[in-house]
């Protein structure tokens, strides 16, 4: 048995092929032919207008391979947030995930409130905004 994480790389781009944002490392927990789920904490993000920032929180994503979105749990105090994104199936190609953002998302926060968000970018969510 293999010891130690396997590392992966998120790229996400908007519908036009023009670069959205890119998460530098994430840690492959599951993959099947169906599904790819991986786990972050502080992790670098990367922005198409170059700004950098961390991951506050950790959470767990499971990206689809033939399903039109993907979902997030953010782990916070009181419980957990998800976060849908409704995206291109993704593409997994040398430990990296890649998928087309839509600009439609769907939140459940801790409180079990729904809010559809419409270009609202993740690290609003991740700073506690929303």
């Amino acid at each position: 048995m293999k010891k130690g994480i396997k590392w992966i790389r998120v790229i996400c781009f908007k519908h036009d092929g023009s670069f959205h944002r890119i998460w530098d490392k994430a840690g492959l927990i599951y993959e099947d032919k169906d599904k790819i789920v991986i786990s972050n904490s502080k992790t670098l993000i990367r922005e198409d207008n170059g700004r950098m920032w961390m991951a506050k929180e950790p959470s767990v994503s499971i990206f689809y391979k033939n399903r039109w979105f993907n979902v997030m749990g953010i782990l916070r105090k009181g419980g957990v947030h998800y976060y849908c994104n409704m995206a291109s199936p993704c593409v997994v190609e040398n430990n990296i995930i890649k998928y087309i953002d839509y600009d439609l998302d769907l939140v459940k926060t801790v409180d079990n409130k729904i809010k559809i968000l419409d270009e609202l970018t993740i690290q609003k969510i991740a700073a506690g905004e929303i």
